[in-house]
């Protein structure tokens, strides 16, 4: 300033030029007049050097207790003497002990009013973080703050960088929050038509979306930043910032690049967050779980600051931000509709909660390394694809660009076509011209999977037909039937196995063979049964229970002939092929459809589903075919007349089935018990391949096989199975 800018404007009680000054790019704050008063409130003395670019250095002397304890009628403001004088670089380094370099202005206070402890001095850099508009949008206006206290120098050296006072001041906080929370950003243009929102979960943006809302009006250029703060994210919020999220605050309000008092400080409900909580606990989210801002940075917005600095003026644009129909709250809920969404996925055990409130964090002591949620990953992945479109809650007449996140539209791609038809019916309904490229060819993959899918049934359905008709003319081909099955028999026990061990060179292929070759001979023998107890049948008479026999004889031919098939080929893993589906329906169906019918035919067999809802994964049904029918025919030889079968879900990737009959138990001669599952090891006629063809064929699965300890007689299997 020069002596004329000091006479006539900073002299000038109530006078600030801002109030009419033309934009230049940089913002102006303050335009009351008044915040030269706050150097009163700090210290008794003000020494201010100021310098014009090419102008001399100005010093200008306050003693601001001249001004007090005026109590004449007479005194006014006017009559205090105030001395302002042209100093030198010199003079100016000897009373405060530095100097302008440049252009500029040093406010010097001394005499200060109260003392100022390590603690006070850290409690002002955590106000002035706050202070900091958290977005660089002000590049060319940006204030750099920095403190120096010398004295406190020493002290910071072993403190954390939230407990040093000294060095720049900047607000980092929510920067950091981006690596760690789900959150929302959001932003109007600078015409006030058109708001782009943009959410992020672990790392990844779900979706983008510009939409048209001419609703918000008269808002212009705001933008809006809310981070969701679950149990962990508190946890580490407090270790990074040594501060209760609580404490920190919630939302701030930023206009032209200064945040706005008292909005965001704890317990300051200016949104009424924690009032619309109560009102909906389950749907609604509140002040102690989100933190954020809200930034208004474009001089057309004209919300307007009170005159004590406590607020903004409650005009239309005030009323269009924080209404409930309001910007904010439009945001607000786009956030909830993906972290609440009614299912509350995002939730940790009782037991973690406290323990990250105590200020344990994953990885210390014996806390799980990992973020252990009651909603597994896999879980979560497919509700987000399976309700992306009611997640973004974009209408088709309002939206410019929809994208949607690749990863979650490929988790479409892996369900049911009837699952997804709707989903896809409906983002048809959009311009194709919003929908990004990278979009569009996610659709067309899932579009082309589903047909890939109708494809598969039709070709099944038609499989089914030719094997139908093939039933019905088993009537006049029983007896060449039961020639085929011994010769298959005999080919299986013979000739195809010595020319596939002359074949294979490996001894873990061999013992492969081994079993499916011992699979063979089971299901050999259940046919073989039933063709037997045909002809006898076809000799009394009972011609349709005799062709309900060899219907069953059929059914096992064409296991054998799968076996077969595996047995008799070099790559027989290569052509083993997987399913993806519901592997507890699998066994369910498998148990009580198949091997009644096959191996457990004077055994009674039941099936104990205790799971409420399926267990997807991906597993060979051959290989669960082999073990149960393993486990039932063993039992029969041990003389059992009952198998009990439980399936329960320990967790959302563990899977637990327990089989346990009536038959007279292990032998006593098996030491360990455990022995049982080697090869060779045997107390009843067999050959001693089942269970270790069961131990074997679960440990390929992934999974672990054991023995129950039974008090009461009987044999019990846990099959544990995890995806």
């Amino acid at each position: 300033m020069s002596l004329t800018d000091i006479q006539g404007k900073w002299l000038n009680i109530a006078y600030s030029e801002k109030k009419d000054a033309k934009s230049t790019g940089r913002i102006l704050a303050g335009n009351k007049g008044v915040g030269r008063f706050a150097c009163d409130r700090l210290g008794t003395k003000l020494d201010m050097y100021t310098k014009k670019k090419g102008g001399p250095l100005i010093h200008l002397s306050i003693d601001w207790t001249a001004f007090e304890n005026k109590k004449q009628v007479e005194d006014t403001i006017q009559k205090v003497n105030v001395y302002q004088s042209e100093a030198t670089a010199t003079e100016m380094r000897n009373n405060v002990g530095i100097t302008l370099r440049g252009n500029g202005t040093v406010l010097a206070i001394s005499g200060i009013r109260q003392a100022w402890h390590r603690d006070q001095l850290l409690q002002l850099r955590q106000n002035l973080e706050r202070f900091v508009n958290p977005i660089a949008a002000f590049d060319r206006s940006t204030v750099e703050i920095k403190m120096a206290a010398p004295a406190e120098k020493e002290a910071d050296k072993d403190a954390e960088d939230h407990e040093k006072v000294n060095g720049v001041v900047s607000n980092q906080i929510f920067d950091k929050l981006k690596f760690k929370t789900t959150y929302i950003e959001a932003e109007l243009d600078k015409s006030g038509k058109f708001l782009t929102t943009e959410l992020f979960h672990e790392g990844s943006r779900i979706y983008r979306l510009v939409e048209e809302r001419k609703d918000f009006l008269p808002l212009k250029g705001v933008k809006i930043t809310l981070h969701y703060m679950n149990s962990y994210k508190k946890a580490y919020f407090k270790r990074q910032t040594g501060r209760h999220l609580v404490d920190f605050g919630s939302i701030y309000l930023f206009i032209n690049g200064y945040r706005v008092s008292p909005y965001g400080d704890r317990d300051n409900d200016w949104l009424q967050l924690d009032t619309r909580k109560g009102q909906g606990t389950g749907r609604f989210l509140s002040g102690r779980e989100l933190v954020g801002h809200i930034d208004v940075h474009d001089q057309t917005t004209k919300l307007r600051i009170v005159s004590n600095r406590e607020g903004v003026i409650r005009d239309e644009a005030y009323t269009k931000l924080t209404s409930r129909d309001g910007i904010f709250f439009s945001v607000l809920t786009r956030l909830e509709r993906f972290v609440i969404g009614g299912l509350n996925w995002d939730t940790v055990s009782a037991q973690i909660r406290q323990r990250l409130s105590a200020g344990e964090l994953p990885g210390e002591g014996d806390m799980p390394r990992s973020e252990i949620y009651e909603e597994s990953t896999d879980k979560k992945r497919r509700r987000i694809a399976m309700d992306v479109l009611r997640i973004v809650g974009a209408s088709p007449a309002t939206a410019r660009e929809l994208d949607i996140d690749a990863d979650v539209l490929d988790t479409l791609a892996r369900e049911r076509a009837e699952d997804v038809k709707g989903i896809l019916d409906r983002f048809e309904s959009f311009d194709q011209d919003a929908v990004g490229q990278d979009m569009r060819l996610a659709l067309n993959r899932i579009k082309k999977e589903f047909d890939q899918q109708k494809e598969t049934l039709t070709r099944t359905q038609r499989e089914a037909s030719r094997k139908s008709r093939q039933v019905e003319r088993l009537k006049n081909v029983a007896r060449d039937i039961s020639k085929k099955n011994i010769e298959l028999e005999r080919r299986v026990e013979t000739q195809e196995t010595q020319l596939m061990f002359a074949r294979v060179s490996s001894s873990s292929d061999k013992e492969q063979l081994m079993l499916l070759h011992h699979q063979s001979g089971i299901y050999a023998t259940a046919g073989r049964n039933f063709l037997e107890k045909a002809l006898g049948l076809f000799r009394r008479g009972d011609t349709e229970k005799a062709i309900e026999n060899i219907g069953k004889a059929l059914n096992v031919t064409n296991k054998i002939l799968t076996v077969t098939n595996f047995a008799t080929k070099a790559n027989f893993r290569l052509k083993t092929e997987f399913l993806t589906s519901d592997i507890i329906q699998f066994i369910q169906e498998y148990l009580t459809n198949v091997i009644k019918d096959t191996g457990g035919q004077d055994i009674k067999l039941s099936v104990k589903n205790e799971c409420n809802e399926p267990f997807i994964t991906r597993f060979k049904p051959i290989e669960l075919a082999i073990v149960f029918d393993n486990l039932v025919s063993n039992s029969e030889r041990a003389g059992a007349k009952k198998i009990e079968v439980t399936i329960q879900r320990r967790s959302d990737n563990e899977l637990l089935v327990e089989a346990i009959d009536n038959g007279p138990g292990l032998s006593s001669e098996i030491t360990p018990p455990d022995k049982i599952f080697e090869r060779g090891v045997t107390t009843t006629n067999g050959s001693g391949l089942g269970l270790y063809h069961v131990r074997d064929t679960v440990k390929q699965m992934g999974g672990t096989i054991k023995l129950i300890n039974r008090e009461e007689p009987g044999f019990g299997v846990e099959i544990r199975l995890i995806k």
